[in-house]
Formats: C-alpha cells, structure tokens, sequence
C-alpha cells in the first residue's frame, strides 16, 4: 500500500511547477509567449495525468496564472508586454 507521500507526490509536483511558473511571470525577462508555451506544455503535463482535469486546470492554475499577470505584469523585468 503506497504511503501519504507516495500518494501526495503527483500533486506536490504539479504545485512546484506552478510555482516555477509563477516565478518566471514576476521574476524573469522572458516574453509572455514564452511563458505562455510553458503554460501549455504544463497543461498538457496536468491533463496527462488527469485526463478529466481540463476545467479544473482552468479553474485553478489558468486563472491563477492569469490574476498574476494582472496583478503583477507591468513590474516584471521586462515590463509590460501584452500578446
């Protein structure tokens, strides 16, 4: 029988990788299409895992991703920079 942690470890991954791509929205130089792609490749990633998951993702990480950007966007490194 697998342990807590063992059980715990998909959804302690997928919570690091939002937050590695938190921190690339408020703290890197990178454009927002870059970003934007590694949204998608971390959507894909979440819904291999969770085939089922797709509103869910969007209700939870989309949307968080996306409050950031508001929030935050305009004193990232590299400014402002609307798609």
């Amino acid at each position: 029988m697998p342990s807590d942690a063992d059980r715990r470890q998909p959804m302690d991954d997928l919570a690091r990788q939002a937050d590695r791509i938190v921190n690339l929205i408020l703290h890197s130089d990178l454009p927002r299409v870059d970003i934007e792609i590694e949204i998608e490749n971390f959507r894909q990633r979440c819904l291999r895992r969770y085939p089922d998951g797709e509103a869910l993702f969007d209700m939870i990480y989309a949307s968080r991703f996306e409050r950031i950007w508001d929030q935050w966007g305009e004193e990232r490194p590299g400014g402002t920079e609307e798609p």
